[in-house]
């Protein structure tokens, strides 16, 4: 990430917009997340998790503050039944997660229109697949190196645990809320100003 990056992540906390999404975004995140930790559902062993259609939609809305709420909504979430020393690396990568989003739909939305239809629809499923892959793909490493498990495995089960409800449920959220977000002004970060 260049500096310029890095800026407005520190900088969305001393701004009330930024704060007002940060708190938005983690209250909302933990909402969908927590109950699904404490009913532990599986389906062929891969814990259902609807929260995962989430850090890209509020990434790409609210930039640096989805960034910093996703982070805050998974601690509270893990608080609630999975915390370990993993939930210190989980925390970076949903900073990472929602704020890779972000730059990158708006990188490829450059010279387009933004509004809802089949080019921005496609970019946001391409976002979508590459940002849970390498995320997922970061989080397993991650859990490899420090905490000496299997990458293959775990990689699997985040991976399969996500990218299912981000690309189905993922663009149904995101349609349904993105004019209504941007018609409103319910979106944050310098990306939308350009």
């Amino acid at each position: 990430m260049k500096m310029d990056s890095m800026h407005e992540l520190a900088e969305v906390w001393t701004r009330k917009q930024g704060l007002t999404w940060i708190a938005v975004t983690a209250i909302l995140y933990a909402l969908v997340l927590i109950p699904f930790n404490q009913i532990h559902w599986d389906v062929a062993g891969i814990p259902i998790r609807p929260a995962a259609a989430l850090p890209v939609v509020f990434g790409i809305l609210w930039g640096p503050a989805a960034a910093w709420g996703l982070g805050i909504g998974n601690i509270a979430g893990d608080f609630s039944g999975s915390w370990s020393l993993m939930s210190s690396l989980g925390f970076l990568i949903n900073v990472l997660y929602p704020y890779l989003s972000y730059l990158l739909w708006h990188r490829l939305m450059k010279g387009h229109e933004l509004r809802m239809n089949h080019y921005s629809l496609a970019v946001f499923l391409l976002v979508t697949f590459v940002t849970t892959l390498t995320c997922l793909a970061l989080l397993a490493a991650c859990g490899t190196i420090f905490f000496n498990r299997p990458f293959e495995s775990k990689f699997l089960g985040y991976f399969g645990n996500s990218i299912v409800w981000a690309m189905i449920a993922g663009p149904v959220i995101f349609s349904w809320i993105f004019t209504k977000a941007v018609r409103n002004g319910w979106v944050y970060g310098r990306e939308w100003n350009r």
